[in-house]
């Protein structure tokens, strides 16, 4: 009599969907390569070692195609299902019910050991294994110790962990922030127990100890700034609890606040406002005031050997002038750091922003003259829209044109342009033309950005006939070429076709399957350009001249298919 073969114990289209095409297929191979170790099975879970770059444990739950599960993998923490838990699933499903439970049976063994061999054992692993020795010493010390000793013992874990003895690549660094998450989690109990004044010097231990020890860990998935923000969170903790006093806390909070690369401490003086009081906010901003008035004035050329000084400073002290509504104070801040182009027109920005929409156009003029390079271009943009504002177009005009003449840029052509200056286009195109014509080809980088500029300003006008005739002059990229066959199909469709068919051979010369799937597209658009049997002309003369290419064939193929019908 024929038998109904047993259902899986978990659904491969289920664990497909879950894991994705790739990682089945890696799991696959996994199983099929003899990598998976079944533990133990009972109920719906099943437990395995899966072998990788190293020994990974699965942990299965459910059944069909109820699944979930975990592995110790990074590419677990990161993505999700992986090929070590799809491995598992099927070496669960060909093993069927020949899998026992030894777990149960390893737990019911140690239920009637006693407390002692158990002790011993446990002892005996945590010896060979310095995080679990770590874990069990904490927990032993927080119940049973002092809280100045339970603080040591805090101390001297935290170092031990942040203080790598190698590099840690990526696969480490989950479990490293982990171990040091684990032991912030007892401070808190620390804090309540009285021992406030251990638990900061703890927490600093941390925060001084922590970037150093970062440079020595992949940390992509952020577990260092996890870290960071919880020891930053209990730090203020213990501060609360403590009540330091309000000088000292504003020395040691602005220190870190300037020293601190990572940001934590950048506003400070507002998170700690209701310990700091008057006196402590006080003493806060003349530290910052006494080290702003030591950093060396930013030179002319624009270099700041102190910018990041400089900048977190001022970050400090424009929070200050902010509460105190101190505008003035403000700007002379940002114009005491103006370096660059940018520098002048955020300042420019933020004078306006504020209400002061004269001094905003003259930090404009003063950047705008100081600056002649293409930094400037954004800034003179801002000062023509100042001056324009003003009732002064004649004055914006010039403002364009000599920005212009300095650094021509397209967003120059078309202030100028929206300003109604009727020779624009040609004014502009001519002195591209000089320049170009004065060039030659010995700066060929400088030259086709001069080419570009020109071919957008004649895009713009819809002069397409003098822009195909620079095409042939000059040599332009594919992108810019293209975006002028595409505004020519309807003006000049033969400048058009000539075009897509030298880019679709361009494209085909790649060799990849992207090339090819460009080229098609291409064609798409050139075949609405020229008559039915002149288009299936040139497809057929491609498959004949490429027919070796045989990722390409078929695309030719299907192309045509699609324009004739069959």
């Amino acid at each position: 009599m024929w038998e109904a073969e047993p259902m899986p114990r978990f659904a491969p289209d289920r664990l497909r969907i879950l894991a994705g095409d790739a990682a089945f297929a890696r799991g696959e191979a996994y199983h099929a390569a003899g990598a998976v170790s079944l533990l133990s099975a009972a109920g719906e879970e099943v437990v395995a070692i899966v072998r990788g770059g190293e020994d990974y444990r699965v942990r299965l739950r459910g059944g069909g195609s109820r699944i979930a599960g975990d592995c110790t993998c990074p590419a677990f923490d990161r993505d999700g299902w992986c090929k070590h838990l799809v491995a598992a699933a099927l070496a669960a499903n060909a093993a069927g019910e020949a899998v026992p439970d030894r777990r149960g049976a390893i737990r019911a063994h140690l239920l009637g050991l006693g407390a002692g061999v158990l002790a011993d054992m446990l002892l005996d692993l945590a010896e060979r294994d310095p995080a679990l020795w770590r874990r069990l010493d904490l927990v032993a010390s927080a119940a049973h110790a002092p809280a100045a000793e339970h603080a040591a013992r805090l101390r001297e874990t935290l170092r031990d962990t942040l203080r790598p003895r190698h590099h840690g690549d990526y696969a480490e660094a989950g479990g490293w922030a982990e171990e040091v998450l684990d032991t912030l989690a007892q401070i808190p109990a620390l804090i309540a127990g009285g021992a406030a004044g251990e638990a900061k010097d703890l927490l600093e231990t941390v925060l001084d100890e922590l970037p150093a020890a970062l440079e020595q860990r992949d940390d992509s998935d952020g577990g260092g700034m996890e870290i960071l923000d919880r020891a930053a969170a209990l730090h203020l903790e213990a501060c609360r609890a403590l009540r330091p006093d309000p000088l000292v806390l504003a020395a040691e909070l602005f220190e870190r606040a300037w020293d601190d690369d990572f940001g934590t401490f950048d506003r400070a003086d507002a998170t700690y406002v209701d310990l700091l009081g008057e006196a402590g906010l006080a003493e806060y901003r003349r530290l910052a005031e006494a080290a702003y008035d030591r950093l060396p004035p930013v030179g002319r050329s624009g270099a700041d050997p102190k910018a990041a000084d400089r900048r977190r400073l001022t970050e400090i002290l424009d929070c200050f002038a902010t509460r105190e509504g101190d505008l003035d104070r403000r700007i002379a801040l940002r114009r005491a750091a103006l370096a660059d182009a940018h520098a002048y027109l955020a300042l420019a920005r933020f004078c306006l922003e504020q209400g002061r929409p004269i001094l905003a156009r003259q930090v404009a003029e003063d950047g705008a003259w100081l600056f002649e390079d293409a930094s400037a271009t954004a800034l003179v943009e801002f000062l023509a829209e100042r001056l324009v504002a003003e009732g002064r177009r004649e004055e914006a005009i010039a403002a364009l044109w000599r920005g212009f003449e300095r650094a021509p840029a397209f967003i120059l052509f078309r202030a100028l342009q929206g300003l109604a200056a009727p020779e624009a286009a040609d004014r502009s195109l001519a002195l591209l033309r000089a320049r170009r014509a004065a060039m030659g080809k010995a700066y060929r980088w400088r030259l086709g950005a001069l080419v570009q500029l020109e071919l957008e300003i004649l895009m713009a006008t819809a002069r397409l006939a003098e822009a195909w005739e620079v095409t042939r002059a000059c040599e332009i990229d594919d992108g810019l070429l293209l975006r002028l066959a595409h505004a020519s199909e309807g003006p000049l469709p033969g400048e058009a076709a000539r075009a897509y068919r030298a880019v679709i051979e361009r494209q085909i010369g790649l060799t990849d399957r992207r090339g090819y799937e460009e080229a098609c597209r291409l064609l798409g658009r050139l075949a609405a350009l020229e008559p039915a049997a002149e288009h299936a002309a040139y497809v057929a003369a491609l498959r004949a001249r490429y027919r070796a290419k045989r990722s390409l064939v078929p695309m030719l193929d299907r192309h045509l298919a699609e324009r004739t019908g069959q």
